[in-house]
């Protein structure tokens, strides 16, 4: 019996959402403690980038839902054009 053909089509795919990265030095990183805060290069009104396998398919913005974090689609490139 073979599966059917949009059996791929339901498997789990990870998607990462990311404020920002920035790098620093390994000093600055064995510093780190309950309070640090760390500074992003990112203004906190731009979007977020939405990732797959570690390519950008989407932007967005964090919203509340409930007492969880969501994010609302701003624009899509889609899986092809990450």
């Amino acid at each position: 019996m073979s599966p059917p053909k949009n059996a791929s089509q339901q498997l789990p795919i990870p998607i990462t959402v990311r404020i920002a990265s920035k790098s620093t030095a390994l000093q600055e990183i064995t510093h780190l403690q309950p309070g640090t805060i760390i500074e992003l290069p990112k203004r906190s009104d731009e979007d977020l980038d939405i990732m797959v396998n570690a390519s950008v398919i989407a932007k967005g913005r964090a919203v509340k839902v409930g007492e969880n974090f969501g994010v609302e689609i701003t624009s899509y490139r889609g899986l092809d054009q990450g």
